[in-house]
């Protein structure tokens, strides 16, 4: 969605599934799963959110 201009980045997603879809809010939205599971870095070649950002333990 970002790179179609309709959300300004990652963060914009996080919030409107936190506030709009019920994603878990400890959780930081949906961006940092596939941060964690190392899919975003084999689809799209990196991440979407800096280490350290909405991180949660693994």
């Amino acid at each position: 969605m970002p790179d179609e201009g309709v959300v300004a980045g990652a963060h914009d997603t996080d919030l409107r599934l936190i506030t709009g879809a019920g994603w878990p809010f400890h959780l930081g939205g949906i961006t940092p799963y596939p941060d964690r599971e190392g899919v975003s870095e084999r689809v799209n070649g990196k991440r979407f959110l800096e280490p350290g950002v909405a991180s949660v333990p693994a």
